[in-house]
Parts: structure tokens; sequence; C-alpha cells
């Protein structure tokens, strides 16, 4: 008897292992982010641009920030802005904001059946008829389990200053600014950057009043033109 009860539950495990496994491989990489825009009223300004660092501290020649720039500077273009050869060159200085939060530890509770001498997970009921009880569809036949997952706040900002003085005085006059958050299981930014890039370029410039939610996914085509072919570096000679 112990022995088909360990085979049956060997059986139930690979097929549940198999439907997960099924189920990773057909579902597309999917994202739900939070935007939040917000535009000065009565702004006239031109559309070149050049794109800066946001975060503190942050540097031009950093290859994480070279590489997302050039994520925003297509979404600009899309959105009909032209990139400009230096500041001076540019009517709008775009400060590049991102980065990840700390990890967030969720809890949850659900039940899960309990398993009697026949290796049966039916509930539980108590039998006239024996001592004890036996399977049956009625009665406390569950146990609740306690289980815990982590999540990390994924976010990218742009902020978008009137260039003039901003050269003159380090002044940051806005004249919009763009935020995008997005929560997952990953912490892995340079995955989910282009998607939260994607999704913003339809508020780029624009007031949203309030925040707005958009999800995306891997069949985007936006995202998909975003990603393009990875650039191969060739290797220095040894």
């Amino acid at each position: 008897m112990e022995k088909l009860n360990s085979t049956l539950g060997v059986l139930v495990f690979a097929l549940l292992m198999t439907m997960l496994s099924a189920c990773s491989v057909n579902s597309p990489l999917q994202f739900r982010t939070e935007i939040d825009a917000l535009a000065a009223s009565g702004a006239t300004v031109g559309n070149r641009f050049v794109v800066l660092p946001g975060n503190p501290g942050g540097n031009e020649q950093d290859l994480q920030f070279i590489e997302f720039k050039g994520y925003i500077e297509k979404v600009l273009a899309n959105r009909g802005f032209n990139k400009a050869a230096t500041p001076q060159d540019s009517d709008l200085v775009v400060f590049l904001g991102y980065g990840v939060g700390q990890p967030e530890v969720h809890q949850y509770a659900y039940d899960v059946p309990v398993w009697n001498d026949w290796g049966y997970y039916y509930p539980y009921r108590r039998s006239f008829y024996y001592r004890g009880f036996y399977p049956g569809f009625a009665g406390a036949g569950y146990a609740q389990r306690i289980d815990t997952y982590t999540t990390f706040r994924r976010y990218l900002t742009l902020d978008a200053c009137e260039t003039g003085p901003y050269l003159a005085q380090q002044q940051r006059k806005q004249v919009w600014k763009t935020s995008v958050q997005s929560s997952g299981a990953s912490n892995d930014l340079r995955l989910v950057f282009p998607y939260m890039a994607a999704a913003m370029q339809g508020y780029i410039g624009t007031n949203t009043g309030h925040m707005v939610t958009v999800d995306i996914d891997e069949t985007d085509p936006l995202a998909r033109s975003l990603l393009g072919p990875l650039p191969v570096t060739p290797l220095p000679p040894r």
C-alpha cells in the first residue's frame, strides 16, 4: 500500500510539473506598468533634445546609461522629437532617471487537501460505521499553509527641462515629466526597461491627470522594435 501511495504521489507531482512547464513555455513575457505624465500648460519650446543622466552622481559614459539612453532616444524620435548633437544645439534637456527598489516580501495563505491512509485527498468526515474518519465530501479536510513571494519596484523617469535656464544657471525649468513604474518578481532592469520605455511612449509630453495602467508583453511591436538584435562586440585579441 505504501508503495502504491508513493507511486501515486510521484505521478501527480510529475503531472503538475508538466502543466507548469507548458504554461511557462507558451506564455509571453508580460509586464503591468503604471504611468504618470505632467506637462506645463502653454509651454512653447522646440523639439530638439539631448538626454543626460538624471540619477544622482550619474555618468554619461556609464554603459548602462548609454544602453538605456538609446531606448529613450528611439521613443522620443517616435513622438516627433529630434536629437541634437550637443546641449547647446538643443531646446530640451531630458534627464533620464531609473532604478530598482528594495525587495518587498509578501505573505499569503492558502488551503491544501489533507491526505488519508489510502492516498486520497478528499475531505474527511466522521464515519458512523467505523471508528475515526474516512474519505468523504464533508467536514474539515484541508490544512492552511503560509507562503511568501518577493517583488521589486522598477522605475523610469523622464524630466524634460528648458535648455536655456539649465545651461545658464543649472536651473531645471520643467516642460514635461513622464514617469513609469512596474512591480514584478525580476530585479533585472535591463530586461524590464525596454518594455517600460515602450509603454510610456504614447504619454510623453502629455498630461494624464492621474496614473494610468498599461499592460505590455513581448509581442508588442514597439517593444520588439526597441529591442532589435543585440549588438555583438568582438573580444580584443589575447
